[in-house]
């Protein structure tokens, strides 16, 4: 089994699935390992596409011998990959890179998507620190491929890379060229297409295509019709997924990069649409840019919360929004939608969820009920 890893802040699940999705295209078996999960637990761990059962979880995790609840998982996906021969697997690291399970993998090569300020209180409260803890999933000798970076963060990679002796291709933004029908231009490849047209996703999806070409190092090949179909066919949970039936655009974002990220495709996208939003966050978050976004975006804000410990109450939620916003305080999501919902059709407005992955879940669950 060969093994890649994805490590980052931002965009490491849409870049493994956007990869995963590829070499299966291509004929590979290939198992996929991610965190956290949107809806249901299976989601951390499947195989070409398909979720590990119910029935085989419960087994591999009744055998694990990890304690942590991240660290089981990590354990039950390689049991799972084994077990389902799997020729290529792509594992998400969970927090930093120094000390995450995967960085003890020998891997074929690491993908490190863009770094931004989150977990400052374990990787470190200044961006070089946090990238620092990236770097040191870099191997000796290995293949990197880099997402568009900070300056600062750039320099901690190639100074790395050099120490290292680890080959490095990073994707620039000038080299990715959006169309005016959704589609972009990458690396001699015209037309791709994605799921979900935002500015992220385009990085994330450069990012995979450039990894998948130079598999061909490890004796992995990938042709232009695989990563065309694996691009394509690629749906992403919760990250900025537009619901038409329900006329909602449903973000995980839940850190200033990630909303700054939603920002911009709010601007583009969605630039001439009347917009509500339902907000709610951790409180161990930074979701602080919040209040510059709705005042330019959201005509009226639902502040909820969510039933977790470290959830931020309605009220918290409401204090992130600038002096003027109209902000009403919600009890939970239901109520949030609710509410929202009877706003927006009178109105001719969309909905917007956004501040944590966990409340991205709860609105799945509210409109696309398994």
């Amino acid at each position: 089994m060969k093994f890649i890893q994805i490590a980052g802040t931002k965009g490491k699940g849409s870049t493994s699935t956007y990869l995963a999705n590829i070499l299966t295209a291509a004929g590979y078996r290939c198992g996929l390992f991610v965190s956290p999960h949107i809806r249901r637990e299976n989601e951390r761990v499947s195989v070409d596409g398909r979720l590990i059962p119910d029935a085989d979880l419960q087994r591999l995790l009744a055998q694990t011998t990890e304690r942590g609840y991240f660290r089981k998982f990590y354990q039950v996906a390689l049991a799972w990959f084994a077990e389902q021969g799997v020729e290529v697997a792509v594992m998400e690291t969970g927090l930093g890179g120094r000390y995450d399970p995967a960085t003890s993998l020998p891997i074929c090569q690491l993908l490190l998507t863009r770094i931004g300020m989150d977990h400052m209180e374990i990787l470190g409260d200044t961006i070089q620190k946090i990238a620092l803890e990236k770097a040191a999933a870099i191997r000796m000798g290995g293949s990197v491929i880099c997402a568009p970076q900070e300056e600062r963060v750039q320099h901690i990679f190639d100074a790395t890379c050099h120490l290292r002796r680890a080959r490095q291709s990073c994707v620039r933004p000038e080299q990715i060229r959006v169309r005016a029908d959704g589609s972009f231009d990458f690396d001699g490849f015209s037309n791709l297409r994605v799921q979900n047209p935002a500015s992220l996703q385009y990085v994330n999806a450069a990012v995979a295509v450039r990894a998948a070409v130079r598999l061909r190092e490890n004796g992995i090949f990938v042709s232009e019709e695989a990563i065309r179909l694996g691009l394509a066919q690629t749906q992403l949970l919760g990250r900025q997924q537009y619901l038409p039936g329900a006329d909602a655009l449903i973000d995980g974002a839940h850190n200033v990069d990630s909303l700054r990220f939603l920002h911009d495709t709010l601007r583009t996208a969605y630039q001439k649409r009347r917009k509500v939003l339902i907000a709610a966050a951790m409180k161990d978050k930074d979701v602080s840019y919040f209040g510059e976004m709705a005042a330019e975006q959201f005509e009226r804000v639902y502040a909820s919360q969510m039933d977790y410990e470290r959830c931020m109450s309605a009220e918290q939620m409401a204090q992130q929004f600038l002096p003027g916003t109209p902000v009403e305080l919600c009890a939970n999501t239901a109520e949030a939608y609710a509410k929202a919902a009877a706003y927006a059709q009178k109105r001719g407005a969309m909905i917007v969820f956004a501040g944590s992955i966990y409340l991205a879940g709860e609105a799945l669950d509210l409109l696309l009920p398994e």
